[in-house]
Parts: C-alpha cells; structure tokens; sequence
C-alpha cells in the first residue's frame, strides 16, 4: 500500500468500514510514513470538528411540526373533508424521518467522539512524533498535578499494570476541560492515560474507538474519567479503561 492509496481509504479506514486485510496494509504504511500519520491526524480532527458543529446546531423544527399536524388532522370539523391516502402517507414519512432524526442526535450526543479524538491527537503530537512539552517527572510531582483536577493522590498511585510504569505526567487540555495526562511505558511500548473527575460530563459506561490508528477507550464513574490510548488493540485499551476506573 502506498501513500496514494491512504489517501483514497482514509474515509473508510477512519468510520471503520475498512476490511481486516486492507486494514491491516493501512495500518502497516502508517507505521513507517510520517506524512500520511499527519494526513490521518488531519481527517481526524476535521471529522471531530465537523461532528461537533453537527451537534451544536439545534434544529428548528417548528414549520415541520406544523406541516405534520396539519397533515394528520384527519377530519376538518366545519367541512367534513377527509385526507388522502397520499397524504397521509407522507405525513407519516415525515413524522418517521424526523423521529430518525432526533434519535440519531441523541445518540451522537451520548458517544464522547470530541474527547476521544482529542485524546488520540494528543498521544500522537506528544508520544510518537515527541512534540516537545514540560513534562513532571516522579510520582509525588504528579500526584500533586492530579490534585489540580480534583483526583486524590492515592487515585493516581493506585493503578498500576504489569510490566509499565509511570514515566511523566502534565496538565492537558480535552473537549475543553482539563485532564490529567499519564505516560506508562514497559521500555518498548507506550500507552498514554487521561484523567479528571467526572463533573460536567453527562454520559456514561465504557466507550471505545479508534482515531488515526491508535485505539481509544474512555470509562466514566460518578466521581472520575478515564481515557486511554494505546497502540495495542482495541480489546487492549478497554481492558486498560477498566483497570484504571477500578483503581480510581
């Protein structure tokens, strides 16, 4: 697979329409070609930021909803007249359209895309192409970050995997409010994690995709958030989410 053909796949590679056999060549020439990391990294913010507008958009659905009640009225009282059937039908195809709709909104807006986006760019500026950035190094200089997004140092120090360790942490910026970022590395791999306290975040439970090749997973619990990214397998970074809410 060659750059041209990133280009061409990138859509379906990022909404995950992409076969297994493709995904694995795409993923392969993402791992050797810094151009196309950043071509990915691109979309993927853009298909975050376009998503977002989406959502801050509130429809007006006024006209059609009077369009539709006067649609279905189905007796005038003063004249008796009845609807058609032909009328009637595309009253009800509106009613399903627009029941579709909002749906598809409400749902939208449950799934943590933005953060999860945010997250994945930040591992990628700052893990694997090692942007440069002020790092805290030490457990007790890290601990006393967390405390500034309101988790308890024992959160911090309680979760721990086989095999890593805490390598650095600093303050970051995700879908405007401010995590805690954690780098845990066994001296290979790297993964990174995210954590705040829950505040102002409204869904809930395990969520998990995956943005310019490196697989996401975020968990909530009524008192803190999680965010993991990893370049391990999705099954991986929703294990990885799970340790560490059961920790916090």
């Amino acid at each position: 697979m060659n750059c041209n053909d990133v280009e061409q796949l990138a859509p379906a590679f990022l909404s995950g329409e992409l076969p297994a056999d493709r995904t694995s060549e795409f993923q392969s020439h993402l791992d050797s070609c810094f151009e196309c990391q950043r071509l990915m990294t691109g979309q993927a913010e853009l298909d975050a930021r376009l998503r977002h507008q989406i959502l801050a958009d509130v429809p007006d659905t006024a006209a059609l909803d009077l369009r539709v009640r006067q649609a279905i009225a189905i007796v005038n009282p003063a004249r008796r007249r009845f609807i058609s059937p032909r009328l009637a039908i595309a009253a009800l195809a509106a009613i399903l359209i627009l029941a579709l709709a909002v749906a598809l909104r409400s749902r939208l807006r449950a799934q943590p895309v933005e953060l999860c986006s945010d997250a994945a760019r930040d591992h990628l500026r700052e893990i694997v192409h090692q942007e440069p950035r002020r790092w805290t190094a030490g457990r007790a200089g890290v601990e006393t970050l967390g405390q500034r997004v309101g988790l308890a140092p024992e959160a911090v120090s309680a979760f721990s995997v086989s095999g890593y360790r805490l390598e650095r942490g600093r303050l970051c910026r995700l879908d405007g409010r401010v995590f805690l970022h954690l780098v845990y590395s066994n001296g290979a791999r790297q993964f990174s994690l995210f954590l705040t306290s829950a505040g102002a975040f409204t869904d809930s439970g395990l969520f998990a995709t995956e943005v310019s090749g490196e697989h996401v997973a975020t968990i909530q619990s009524s008192h803190a958030r999680a965010v993991v990214v990893t370049e391990e397998s999705g099954d991986a970074a929703r294990a990885l989410a799970r340790i560490a809410m059961s920790a916090l």
